[in-house]
């Protein structure tokens, strides 16, 4: 899997909980594998390091923007724009792992 790959899986991890409540009652009537994809990064992330589990927390659950994530957390943008790169190659490792072996 590569890099941009990842990226846009996280748009639409994005996109779901940005309007969690509703994509949540339409799975109800038209089951959507979006779910299953929320649910591989979710438990991916809960094994990753503290503070990169907190970058995805703040910029795909929540949906901030890197300015502000950073100011959320008190760190520098250009922290954040670190982690984010640290938390984007790890989640390719594993991802790439993790469907190998399926």
């Amino acid at each position: 899997m590569t890099l941009e790959e990842v990226r846009d899986e996280l748009k639409i991890i994005r996109l779901y909980y940005a309007d969690k409540a509703d994509f949540d009652e339409a799975v109800k009537v038209v089951p959507h594998c979006v779910t299953d994809l929320v649910g591989e990064y979710a438990g991916m992330v809960g094994k990753a390091p503290l503070d990169l589990y907190m970058i995805y927390y703040k910029l795909y659950v929540k949906g901030l923007t890197q300015e502000s994530a950073a100011e959320e957390l008190n760190f520098s943008v250009e922290y954040i724009r670190l982690k984010n790169k640290k938390l984007l190659e790890y989640l390719r490792e594993n991802i790439s792992k993790r469907r190998e072996t399926i």
